[in-house]
């Protein structure tokens, strides 16, 4: 079971994305839904931002969720330049100290405490792609 689509980077999109996830997790009987929907949520926010901060909202953010067995995959690749190679472990970190005046910035560091697993990874120079795994069966 799949479903891929693509969005704009904008608040419509967010919601769209948003309204399919909680149909797919509904509808396949996934355990922990609203875990699974804040995961890609956050993913999807955080591709909107950075397309928004690179004044791409021209290009389309790809979302992907693939389930095999009792494994989902969640993927999202943005057209924007993404996060440094040397600041990924920095990317997963939040320090209250620093960020406690913002509402963002937190994401990731939540998303990777509710996957089994986080990757990044350059498609291109200008394409980011955030993805994880998440065993459905624990």
């Amino acid at each position: 079971m799949e479903f891929s689509v693509e969005v704009p980077p904008n608040e419509q999109a967010i919601q769209l994305v948003d309204a399919i996830m909680k149909s797919y997790v509904l509808t396949y009987h996934l355990p922990n839904p609203r875990e699974l929907c804040f995961v890609l949520h956050e993913l999807v926010i955080n591709a909107v931002e950075a397309m928004e901060k690179a004044f791409k909202q021209e290009q389309m953010i790809q979302v992907q969720v693939m389930q095999e067995c009792e494994r989902l995959q969640m993927v999202v690749i943005d057209g924007a330049e993404g996060i440094p190679k040397e600041r990924w472990s920095e990317a997963l970190t939040y320090n209250i100290d620093e960020m406690a005046d913002s509402d963002r910035g937190r994401g990731l560091f939540f998303v990777q405490h509710m996957v089994d697993q986080i990757w990044f990874q350059h498609v291109t120079p200008d394409r980011f792609l955030v993805g994880v795994t998440k065993n459905l069966s624990t």
